[in-house]
Parts: structure tokens; C-alpha cells; sequence
């Protein structure tokens, strides 16, 4: 069953999410997975084995070691084993969540076997201690980009049309460890071109940027600058900027800007708030302003964007 307080429904489930044996310590039994839909997902104090979790529609806030992170249908996020956390849905909307979580010993073979073919796949992104033959990820979440998107297309569409047998679970759960960690191998490779020789260097800055991203994501309508998104990510403003540019071919502001669209698109389509309530609450200062960029970006005023959505529209809850 799915711990999470909140309506559910479960679409495709199989093998354990979680279990806990007399004494209240986390075990896995056997990997599991589950594709299912939530209104008003909230939970608090959640333990987690080594998981990965794919946001397929809403978004999910996360609150792990006082950080703030969004998974959504963009980004995708990997929680180490005995990682402690609280979720909720935002804006209490709907959310979907196809979520893996893997036992321990299928973790070790995995690691065991790629690391004898491929050691360069592992230690480029020290993700792993081989004396544990365990996968440890850092604390941010990943970009889902257009390799990962048809995996994650496929798996779905194979959970839930397939019947159980047809479907070769081993597989799927293979392929998806596979997939994050030569995600992680493609982000460094990035760097390439950027005159940083050492490894361990790359895997530093990425580590910060990254940081620096999901802070992004967290506080995009706050009063951001340069400055103080530098401060977070522990390198100087101009080092900053490039870096974070290179790395993920938009600039901190273009983000935020886009970020504070899509917010805006959203409340639009699904808040019945004026357009000066969705400016302010966005981030933007003044109306006209944000006017011509939003319709710089869509190709029509919030007005005219509204109206496209009026039959849908919910009212504050």
C-alpha cells in the first residue's frame, strides 16, 4: 500500500515499495514499483530505500534535509537508502508518480557487474564506495532529457497494457539504474570543451549548478540575482553565469523568467485570480511588463490566454 495521506489510485503496482521488519528498520524484500495518481499527496517523515522517482504529471515538492526540490514531468529525482523526506503535491493538484524502489542486494549485483565493464560509467561520477557496492547519488534532482523521455514513455505504457507475465520486471528495473547513472556520465561530459581538466573538478562544479538549478526551481518568484544564486552554489558571480550556461545551454535569469510563465500558464488555466494577483504571485513587479512577456512566450496576453481555458478554470481553494 502506499503510505501517503491523500486519495490514490493506483494504476499499476508490483513487488514492495517499503517494508519494515519488527524492530522499525527499513528492508527491502524485493524490487517494486508503483504508477499511481494522487489528490492532496502529503506525507511527513517518510523513509526511503535506494529509489527513483519520475514525476508523469503535477508537481511534487519534496523536502529533504531542509532543501526544497520539484520533481515534475522535466526532472526526475534519486533518493539514496535511508534518505529521510517529507512530499507533498503543489497547490494540492493532482499529481502522477511512477516510482522504483530497489532491493539492496540487486543494487550490489548491479553495481558489481557494471563497474567489472565499464568501471570509467561509475567512478567518473564517484556515485558508488566499492567496498559497499552501493549507489550514492548527491541531493539534486536530474534533468530528464530526450534519450530519457522515450524510456520513461515506454516503461509506462508497458506497466499498464502488459500483463504481469509479459513484462520482464528484472529488465525494466536494470534499464532504469542504467539510465540514471549514464545520466549522470552524460551530464559530465558537458563540460567537455570547457577547459577543466580534472574529473573530480567537473563533478564538483555539476554538483554545485545543480544545487544552484533546483534553488532555482524552489524560489524562481522570490526576487532572485546573480548574486545571491552564485552565493548558493559557492563560486563567483562571472564563473557562476558561464558555467551554469554552458552546462545547461540557458542562463539563470532565462530561467526564471520561463519558470515564472509556466507558473503563470498555470494559474491562468486552473485559478480563477486576476492577472495582477498572478504578476505579484509569480514574481513579476508590474503588469504591463509582464503582459508583453508573457506574450512574448505565448503569443497572446493573459487575458486572451485565460479565456482559451475559461471552462475549466477552478476557484481558490
Amino acid at each position: 500500500m502506499i503510505a501517503y495521506e491523500g486519495q490514490h489510485t493506483i494504476h499499476k503496482m508490483g513487488g514492495q515499495l517499503y517494508w519494515r521488519n519488527g524492530e522499525g528498520t527499513m528492508e527491502g524484500i524485493n524490487n517494486g514499483f508503483a504508477l499511481f495518481s494522487s489528490e492532496n499527496l502529503e506525507a511527513e517523515n517518510q523513509e526511503t530505500r535506494f529509489s527513483v522517482r519520475f514525476g508523469i504529471n503535477g508537481v511534487q515538492r519534496y523536502k529533504v534535509n531542509g532543501e526544497l526540490l520539484k520533481v515534475t514531468d522535466d526532472q526526475f529525482l534519486v533518493m539514496n537508502k535511508g534518505t529521510l523526506y517529507d512530499v507533498k503535491g503543489e497547490d494540492r493538484a493532482d499529481t502522477t508518480m511512477l516510482a522504483f524502489c530497489f532491493n539492496e542486494q540487486f543494487v550490489s549485483d548491479f553495481v558489481t557487474s557494471v563497474s567489472r565493464t565499464d568501471e570509467q560509467l561509475l567512478d567518473s561520477f564517484d556515485l558508488y564506495r566499492s567496498d559497499l557496492k552501493s549507489l550514492e547519488f548527491p541531493l539534486h534532482t536530474l534533468l530528464v532529457d530526450e534519450k530519457i523521455k522515450p524510456m520513461i514513455c515506454d516503461i509506462v505504457q508497458a506497466k499498464l497494457r502488459l500483463e504481469t507475465d509479459e513484462v520482464d520486471d528484472y529488465s525494466i528495473f536494470n534499464r532504469v539504474l542504467q539510465m540514471v547513472v549514464q545520466n549522470n556520465k552524460s551530464s559530465i561530459d558537458s563540460f567537455k570543451g570547457q577547459d577543466i581538466v580534472k574529473n573530480s573538478t567537473k563533478v564538483e562544479l555539476y554538483k554545485r549548478l545543480s544545487i544552484a538549478r533546483d534553488y532555482i526551481q524552489a524560489h524562481f518568484s522570490e526576487d532572485l540575482n546573480l548574486s545571491e544564486l552564485s552565493r548558493v552554489a559557492c563560486l563567483s558571480p562571472y564563473h557562476f553565469h558561464r558555467a551554469f550556461k554552458n552546462t545547461f545551454k540557458i542562463t539563470p535569469k532565462k530561467l526564471v523568467t520561463h519558470l515564472r510563465i509556466e507558473r503563470a500558464k498555470w494559474l491562468l488555466e486552473n485559478r480563477s485570480y486576476s492577472v495582477q494577483m498572478i504578476c505579484q504571485e509569480v514574481g513579476f513587479r508590474d503588469v504591463s511588463s509582464f503582459t508583453r512577456l508573457f506574450a512574448s512566450y505565448t503569443g497572446v496576453t493573459p487575458s486572451v490566454y485565460r479565456s482559451m481555458f475559461s471552462g475549466s478554470l477552478r476557484s481558490i481553494a
